[in-house]
């Protein structure tokens, strides 16, 4: 069935004089399944902002997307810091097509409204953890990234910043929504700005970043020795060469940067896939590790915000994964700060339900570390962390399995800068004990048991995903499971209500007599539905094929075909 060329909004799009002439000829072009998906549905928040497929119409991410959240975010703040107006706004954006243009209106209708506005120098990109930091370092009312993070290609997002440079929480965001309704004909707003009120973020809060980045080494003065580690560096065309191969190289490191992958690229062709948890991101910094024997390869996403790496062991290159990554980090942090007796009291790490809970182990059971446990995304963790003043605790660590960490809760979002720096001490130090981090990894798994995780991701239309997801999801809640693979369900966890303190998600999470666990979620960025499985056994081997089994044995009780 073909697109109703009467759709009323449709018309109203087509039939909008001084629409902006790049969705025109989108419009001019568009053939009816693409105008299905565009005027169909609405985008809306999600779990990090909003996320969209750049293109005409209100399901699509365009001008008109940014000028609708912008006037509600603007009437959110006169509301919410009437008097701190003129403390501003933090401004960035990454290297996808028509985020600088797009970072630059959304200054411009803040200033409308009587906000203090900062873009960077020039305007020019910026990882997302940069506009965290500088958000609370410049104390203003808040901070904006114009980005869609590891998305591909034809994506772009808007995501929002509190005070404190943490993603707004839902009592923040319900009320953007809110407002965001009541715009009706945003086609034809217009406003007058006041560019008075814009100003660059100044340098020295950059150069602030880079302090702090420098401060997570635990081996200052060891630039000479760390030169003998060899790394190469992927920045897939985003915002990370600015900074992860400059603070990399200023401790000593030698950093190859992969130059297909070093220069602003909207298109990602040398990437084709801009996520580090995907194999297309890896093909050619595999190359160049093989080429120049590096020792480890770090790649970020497009707004560095993620951190991925593999590591040359027994003559390979080996990728370690988020949830991998997580308890390297976290015992290379925890052993250092009690070597160094470092230690604060009441020392916290903050994780979210869908990962292994291999890191909370060792936080707690070696190093005595609270756990606080979260709903997916870091704005959840950074609303715990805000509460530490009244709860007692101390920041140490936050992290989740796809990829995101925090080190120093200077920035309230993932970093993948932060983790870059920390990894690469830890990889030097371990080189001088003739070990690879897969070494040190093993240790781990020797002491607290073999872990073997892995997270399925189920990919729908963007208008199809409800149709398609929540019959799934119904199917796990309604009917339940008490046996997988010959394994006797002990408890499931739905979290619809909320649950652990934090407000209800539609997540789902079954666990079995063995300590094993699988999870289901819909994505809050994207049009997925996520399964995860966090697996223990007796070693590696046997834990990856009691996985298999566990997802074999779930598809054919889901019914589905994959």
């Amino acid at each position: 069935m073909g697109f109703d060329k009467q759709n009323r909004v449709y018309k109203e799009w087509i039939n909008t004089p001084n629409l902006d002439k790049e969705l025109q000829e989108i419009l001019a072009k568009a053939k009816d399944e693409e105008l299905q998906a565009a005027f169909s549905l609405e985008l809306e928040f999600g779990t990090a902002g909003i996320r969209g497929i750049l293109g005409a119409g209100p399901g699509r991410f365009n001008s008109y997307t940014i000028k609708k959240v912008t006037i509600a975010f603007a009437k959110l703040l006169i509301s919410k810091y009437p008097q701190r107006l003129n403390d501003g706004i933090v401004i960035g954006h990454d290297n996808r097509h028509n985020s600088k243009r797009f970072s630059q209106l959304v200054a411009e209708i803040l200033t409308s409204f009587g906000i203090k506005s900062y873009l960077f120098k020039d305007n020019d990109m910026k990882p997302t953890p940069v506009v965290s930091f500088a958000t609370k370092a410049l104390n203003c009312i808040g901070g904006i990234v114009i980005t869609a993070s590891h998305n591909p290609a034809e994506y772009n997002g808007y995501k929002i910043y509190d005070p404190y440079g943490c993603q707004l929480m839902p009592e923040d965001t319900d009320v953007i929504a809110e407002e965001m309704e009541k715009i009706n004909d945003i086609l034809n707003w217009k406003f007058n700005s006041n560019l008075k009120l814009l100003e660059v973020v100044p340098q020295n809060v950059v150069n602030q970043y880079f302090a702090m980045i420098e401060g997570l080494e635990f081996y200052k003065n060891e630039q000479a020795s760390k030169k003998k580690v060899k790394i190469v560096f992927s920045a897939v065309n985003g915002t990370g060469t600015e900074f992860t191969p400059v603070a990399l190289r200023k401790s000593g490191y030698d950093v190859i940067e992969v130059a297909e992958h070093a220069f602003e690229d909207s298109t990602f062709k040398n990437v084709v896939n801009p996520n580090p948890e995907f194999d297309p991101a890896w093909k050619i910094p595999l190359e160049y590790g093989v080429k120049h024997n590096a020792d480890i390869i770090i790649l970020n996403d497009p707004d560095a915000d993620r951190f991925g790496m593999a590591i040359r062991h027994s003559g390979k290159f080996i990728r370690i994964d988020g949830n991998q990554t997580g308890p390297i980090l976290i015992d290379w942090k925890l052993s250092n700060l009690k070597r160094l007796n470092q230690m604060p009291k009441n020392p916290a790490l903050y994780s979210s339900f869908v990962t292994s809970d291999l890191g909370d182990r060792i936080a707690h059971e070696t190093y005595g570390v609270n756990i606080v446990k979260t709903l997916t995304g870091f704005k959840w963790m950074g609303g715990e962390i805000a509460k530490e003043p009244q709860t007692g605790l101390n920041f140490v660590f936050a992290y989740e399995e796809s990829y995101g960490y925090v080190l120093d809760a200077s920035t309230r979002d993932k970093d993948g800068i932060q983790a870059s720096i920390m990894i690469a001490e830890a990889c030097w130090y371990y080189k001088n004990k003739n070990m690879t981090l897969v070494d040190y990894l093993n240790e781990l798994f020797v002491k607290y048991g073999y872990y073997f995780t892995n997270t399925i991701n189920l990919n729908f239309k963007l208008e199809e995903k409800t149709a398609k997801m929540d019959p799934i999801m119904s199917k796990l809640r309604n009917e339940g499971l008490t046996s997988l693979a010959n394994m006797k369900v002990k408890m499931i966890e739905d979290y619809k209500n909320g649950l652990h303190n934090m407000p209800g998600q539609n997540l789902i999470k079954v666990y079995f007599e063995d300590g094993s666990w699988f999870a289901a979620r819909p994505s809050g960025t994207e049009p997925k539905l996520k399964i995860y499985f966090v697996v223990v056994d007796k070693d590696q081997q046997a834990a990856k094929l009691k996985q298999e089994k566990m997802w074999t044995n779930l598809k054919q009780i889901l019914s589905l075909e994959i």
